[in-house]
């Protein structure tokens, strides 16, 4: 089943439901959004699946921003079936080391291993989620004086770099923004935390409006 715009709020407004406790005491500065943690997991998905591992994973208190995309990254899946594939995102030379050895290890299995960004890493391991999202992009995406690109105002109808399901995915990107958040959450508050939430909410929304575009571009299909 596919969301128009007009139910799409009613959708995320459904996934708000559940009562996990928080797993943090702290809380990162919010943009305003209309998702709460806890996301409920969605009915029409099977259990025992790569999809539940990954929705108990992505599924923690990071904000309001963070579930948002959550969120839609769910919708995304569903447009999809649900289906996973071996085959995902490129880049593997530009995406953060810590993402291949989580990949390598299992992700969730007993080989699998928690991923910690240390406080004095933070600012680089932000910074190469940049550069393997920024390497990403579609070419209608135009670059900006910083090699970020500029917010984008309307979408083109090439999506193939990020058109990809399931566990090798999109998947991929929350599990960088889930390991960049936990760390912002554990340091002190002081220039260089606020300075890394700024970053990693800008990441966040690039993400989050990226991924509108491509279930906008699949619905039409």
């Amino acid at each position: 089943m596919r969301f128009s715009l007009r139910n799409r709020s009613v959708f995320w407004h459904r996934l708000c439901h559940a009562a996990n406790p928080l797993p943090f005491n702290s809380q990162l500065p919010l943009i305003p959004g209309r998702t709460l943690y806890p996301l409920a997991f969605p009915q029409d998905a099977e259990r025992g699946t790569w999809f539940e591992d990954a929705f108990e994973f992505v599924n923690i208190n990071l904000g309001r921003s963070y579930a948002n995309l959550v969120a839609r990254w769910i919708e995304l899946e569903r447009i999809n079936k649900w289906r996973t594939k071996v085959t995902g995102l490129a880049g593997k030379s530009q995406r953060p080391s810590e993402l291949t050895a989580w990949i390598v290890s299992g992700r969730y299995g007993q080989r699998s291993k928690p991923i910690v960004i240390a406080p004095e890493n933070v600012a680089e391991f932000g910074a190469t989620v940049w550069i393997w999202w920024t390497s990403l992009q579609p070419q209608w995406r135009e670059m900006g004086p910083t090699q970020r690109h500029l917010p984008v105002d309307k979408f083109g109808d090439q999506w193939k770099s990020l058109d990809h399901c399931g566990a090798n995915g999109w998947l991929s990107f929350l599990a960088c923004l889930r390991w960049w958040g936990e760390c912002l959450v554990r340091m002190e508050k002081d220039t260089p935390r606020t300075e890394g939430v700024q970053d990693w909410l800008l990441a966040i929304h690039d993400m989050t409006k990226m991924i509108e575009g491509l279930i906008l571009y699949k619905e039409k299909k």
